[in-house]
């Protein structure tokens, strides 16, 4: 994928439109994890140390739909941008251009517009008078979105560092036929936001392990009973024929063996079973120790190791265990590559205190990574062959 760089001669004298994605969590009005924060800044060092006349920096935060809601306007993220950047930035309610060099402006999808990718929103995020586009959100470069593709559309524009890093690393894992070596795990909540990256890995991976509220579909599938628990019951179908794909192509799709169930997530009477005596009105919230222990054998034989969703509702003390095991397995696999994706990914190496230098790279990307495994031409990516 032939994409231009950024050099000192593209960005010297210019004013630079950057796209980052600082859609991070944040409690008590505090970035509570700032990975995609930290891996924006050697795109920003860099326009900063080579001659810009302005940096003009857009994100979303949440999903507002076009409405302002204050607790996720952008200004939250100040203090933590300039700890970690190192220079003053100013805060701008509008888009048009402030005085200051660094300028971030407020949630871009505060406005209709985003979203819609209207032209007239467009203008708006140019009126500060950008004169080149630099794409450093590659969680968002699936959307079609103004500040994504819009901008990209009327201006010279080019990948940032880190959107350059994402495309160099993923783009091994999107090739057809068998990856000697290579293990994925898949979790989170839905089967229906991943069915095609499940057939992609269903042909190229050795094995495939599945977590989250999205395995109790797949157990459905089965002929397990699930309980109560969350699941798909209009994707079994779908579940059955990744399963079917998998088997003919001898890839190892495995499921867990145990569960920790409960009567609901914040019931005090939890139980780990095999997956024979889930009845009645239980619902599974985590997979067991056994299922652990069967992963983590699994992923220890692997080449590459490929993560995107938690194991269970691992906020939740009672069900941490699948999410927290996993994740040290996978952190210890020295001699394989090891790459990790999703919101809830990283927020669980934060509560596990496991540090990123642990995983050969930690994607900043969820339902764009996915996308990107896919095979998907990603409409953020795609503007800037042509800009």
């Amino acid at each position: 994928m032939k994409i231009k760089k950024l050099t000192h001669n593209v960005v010297k004298d210019k004013i630079i439109a950057v796209r980052v994605d600082f859609n991070v969590p944040v409690k008590n009005g505090e970035v509570t994890e700032n990975t995609r924060i930290i891996e924006s800044i050697p795109t920003l060092k860099f326009l900063v140390k080579n001659g810009t006349k302005q940096i003009h920096i857009f994100s979303h935060m949440g999903r507002p739909k076009g409405k302002v809601i204050p607790e996720l306007s952008l200004k939250i993220v100040i203090p933590e941008l300039e700890k970690q950047l190192g220079e003053k930035i100013e805060f701008r309610k509008d888009y048009a251009s402030g005085k200051a060099r660094i300028q971030l402006h407020e949630n871009v999808r505060f406005h209709e517009g985003e979203t819609k990718n209207a032209p007239d929103f467009i203008q708006k995020l140019l009126s500060n008078g950008a004169e080149l586009f630099v794409n450093e959100g590659f969680a968002v470069s699936h959307r079609a979105h103004a500040s994504v593709v819009g901008m990209a559309s009327y201006l010279p524009s080019y990948p940032g560092f880190l959107l350059e890093k994402e495309i160099e690393v993923l783009t091994p894992y999107i090739k057809t036929g068998k990856i000697p070596g290579l293990l994925v795990l898949i979790g989170g909540a839905k089967i229906s936001t991943k069915i095609n990256v499940l057939k992609h890995f269903a042909t190229t991976a050795e094995n495939i392990l599945i977590g989250g509220a999205l395995a109790t579909t797949f157990l459905a599938a089965e002929g397990y009973d699930v309980g109560e628990s969350f699941h798909e019951p209009d994707m079994l179908e779908t579940a059955r024929e990744i399963l079917g794909i998998a088997d003919k192509n001898n890839v190892g799709i495995h499921i867990p063996i145990d569960v920790v169930c409960a009567e609901n997530e914040n019931s005090t009477e939890v139980v780990t079973l095999p997956l024979e005596d889930v009845i009645g009105n239980m619902k599974i919230f985590d997979i067991g120790p056994h299922t652990i222990k069967s992963y983590t054998e699994v992923l220890s034989h692997s080449q590459t190791i490929i993560w995107n969703g938690p194991m269970g509702m691992f906020e939740k003390k009672n069900y941490e265990n699948g999410t927290r095991g996993i994740l040290k397995a996978v952190a210890i696999q020295k001699s394989a590559k090891t790459i990790l994706g999703g919101g809830d990914t990283l927020e669980s190496m934060k509560k596990f205190g496991i540090e990123k230098h642990a995983f050969s790279h930690v994607s900043t990307g969820g339902g764009a990574m996915l996308e990107f495994l896919e095979g998907k031409e990603l409409p953020g990516i795609e503007v800037l062959k042509s800009r």
